[in-house]
């Protein structure tokens, strides 16, 4: 008879009866905090995972998914090109030619990143060609010294399709003195990648390089950008095209890497963000267990009687203590199940849910994401509930613990 005895009593403790409608009204504050706590963890990382996947697809605009180098010049490049497009794996392949450099104009000076690149081939591996807002790609030609500016660079430059900009590059030279080459360029296009990774990026053609490094041949620094299959598996992708090369051009070290490690500060910064975020909203899921707490509490205090009785009937302490562990644990279970079904509900349809409240907020513009999109997955939601489980679990040990202490000769002394 006692094998169910935990169950149905713990049960009935929740429900509301004339003489403890205030302690079931406490297990439904209890149950509401879990739920609120629980809902709010999965809807606000959905945002987080919505928010980061249109940081990487922006990134992923002018960055390549790998670049593969080679020590000491890349002789063998066009058939290491052809190599690597012969791959599954690979989408395009595509030479350029990186260095830092100086654009100056009427007093305004940047540093910044200049990518030489063959306008063809460009499209292989970046979006660029899709961002651009003024001219086009096909701009670049070469010998024409033509330069193509990402918007926020030439914002702060003052500049715009057809003026000359001057682009200095530093060298060392024969006696090892810093010398500075200053070249004109002249602006031929614009592209907006809607981000700040990228924003401040120039883009040269591959042949206008050569001058500015002070080399004859492309060779000499020229790099390959990869465009893969599978984004997330970029990095094992750039390892075996390496391996692939060293195979093929034996003699020549290879060195390579991929986006997740390149634009590693932005998305570790973001899981960073997403994990701190997680533990502050998981503050509210232990408000919720410490309503448990005090809940089974008063509970013990009141039914110390019943607690003798059972005890005096042969109830063991491992009895006892599961009637409150009982209580204690569906109410973390219903709290539970409900906010992940409101949170699941919620962050499916949090794009329109967010729409219609546009009005409400302010300008679009003043962001760098305009929508809020919302992407569900179910780890985030299986680690939350099995989280709030066990924080649940945890806050009825005490009490429980305390109620199998209860000792029925100084109780029934009274009564």
């Amino acid at each position: 008879m006692l094998k169910s005895t935990p169950f149905l009593i713990g049960l009935r403790y929740i429900l509301a009866r004339k003489d403890n409608r205030f302690i079931s009204f406490t297990s439904l504050i209890s149950m509401a905090g879990l739920t609120l706590g629980v809902m709010a963890i999965i809807v606000v990382l959905s945002v987080f995972n919505g928010s980061q996947g249109i940081m990487r697809e922006r990134t992923l605009i002018t960055v390549s998914h790998g670049d593969i180098g080679a020590s000491g010049g890349f002789q063998d490049w066009r058939e290491a090109v052809s190599l690597l497009e012969s791959s599954p794996e690979i989408v395009g392949v595509a030479p350029y030619i990186g260095l830092e450099a100086m654009l100056s104009r009427q007093g305004y000076h940047q540093v910044t990143e200049i990518k030489a690149i063959s306008p063809q081939d460009e499209s292989n591996v970046t979006r660029i060609a899709d961002s651009m807002v003024q001219g086009s790609l096909d701009a670049l030609a070469a010998g024409s010294n033509a330069i193509i500016l990402g918007r926020a660079l030439a914002g702060n430059l003052r500049l715009n399709t057809g003026d000359s900009v001057n682009l200095i590059v530093p060298s060392v030279n024969a006696n090892n003195r810093l010398s500075l080459n200053m070249h004109r360029f002249t602006v031929a296009g614009i592209f907006d990648p809607q981000f700040t990774i990228g924003n401040e990026l120039a883009l040269v053609h591959i042949s206008d390089s050569l001058p500015l490094l002070g080399i004859d041949d492309i060779a000499d620094a020229v790099q390959l950008r990869l465009r893969v299959a599978d984004v997330d598996a970029a990095g094992t992708i750039v390892a075996d095209s390496i391996a692939a090369l060293e195979t093929a051009f034996p003699g020549t070290a290879f060195n390579g890497r991929d986006w997740s490690v390149t634009e590693a500060s932005l998305f570790n910064a973001l899981k960073m963000e997403k994990l701190m975020t997680w533990f502050m909203l998981m503050m509210i899921v232990a408000i919720g267990a410490f309503n448990i707490i005090s809940t089974l509490v008063m509970v013990v205090s009141e039914k110390k009687a019943d607690i003798a009785i059972l005890r005096t009937m042969g109830a063991s302490e491992g009895v006892i203590m599961g009637i409150f562990v009982v209580q204690g644990t569906l109410v973390g279970i219903l709290g539970t199940l409900l906010g992940a079904a409101a949170g699941i509900l919620a962050a499916l349809n949090f794009s329109a849910i967010s729409g219609s409240l546009e009005s409400l907020l302010a300008p679009a513009n003043l962001y760098v994401i305009t929508v809020l999109p919302s992407v569900l997955q179910a780890s985030d939601v299986w680690i939350t509930c099995s989280a709030a489980l066990a924080i649940s679990f945890i806050a009825t040990l005490y009490p429980a613990r305390k109620a199998s202490q209860v000792l029925p000769a100084e109780v029934l002394r009274y009564e």
